[in-house]
């Protein structure tokens, strides 16, 4: 169950059973990141393509100073396409995700697993659309271990007319190792690995990972880029504030688990 007492230690929460507690101990440097970063764009007839989210260490430990406490679940989530943060080249779009991307919806399917976690749901928009997944409980991980956490990413088409050359989009993804409100969080609570947008989750500039978010990019490979386009652009497409807040959370058997409420 997920579990938080005093500063260091885990209160239970009533609203999930047997949530495990986990560990893992790497390099400060080894962020939750996905397996692999860059892949084709692949037509959705073809099927998916199968990854993982890569949780690289655990929170700060209060006693050792070393990132190996606990972690006790995950949440993933994927910029919806609607209100998202659109750049070219760096300068931002003020137009919409289609301009680059034809088939945007339900970006991701969590691969059902129990090897690290018992527990795992969606995150979904007003219209069923799966955004992200959170996933927890169980046996947890131990000290020295990272955890893969299996998902699969629905296949991606680029807009032919387009110049874009990528289409690079950023995730928001939080390692939870205690329970608290948006004001408890700090590096002994959680690991944040999302974009600095003005959300709940920015965290403060000079914390480990501060606006160091995963990220998955689609390399054009279905058609050519159009002869008018020269080398192409890179296009970066980020979860807004408005989503971040909305969507990184934790909802079990209709109750916010957390951040806590």
């Amino acid at each position: 169950m997920f579990k938080t007492t005093g500063k260091f230690k885990y209160r239970t929460l009533m609203l999930m059973a047997a949530l495990g507690l986990s560990a893992t101990w790497q390099s400060a440097l080894a962020h939750t990141r996905l397996k692999t970063p860059v892949v084709q764009e692949n037509s959705a007839m073809h099927g998916s393509d199968y990854n993982a989210a890569v949780i690289g260490h655990g929170c700060t430990n209060p006693t050792t100073g070393a990132v190996d406490a606990d972690v006790i679940g995950t949440v993933v989530v994927f910029p919806d396409g609607k209100d998202s943060i659109i750049t070219v080249d760096g300068v931002p779009h003020t137009g919409t995700l289609t301009d680059f991307v034809t088939n945007w919806g339900s970006p991701v399917t969590k691969i059902q697993d129990r090897s690290i976690f018992d527990y795992e749901a969606y995150i979904k928009d007003s219209l069923g659309n799966k955004l992200g997944f959170w996933t927890g409980g169980g046996n947890g991980l131990k000290g020295g271990f990272r955890a893969v956490v299996p998902l699969a990413t629905a296949g991606v088409v680029l807009n032919e007319a387009s110049c874009a050359k990528s289409v690079t989009f950023v995730l928001g993804i939080a390692d939870i190792c205690q329970i608290t409100n948006a004001a408890g969080f700090n590096e002994e609570t959680v690991n944040v690995w999302a974009p600095a947008v003005g959300s709940i989750y920015d965290g403060s500039p000079d914390r480990h990972g501060y606006d160091s978010p995963a990220t998955l990019q689609v390399n054009r490979s279905i058609t050519p880029l159009p002869a008018s386009c020269g080398a192409g652009v890179e296009v970066v497409v980020k979860p807004s504030a408005n989503q971040l807040n909305r969507d990184l959370r934790i909802i079990y058997n209709g109750s916010q688990v957390w951040p806590a409420e």
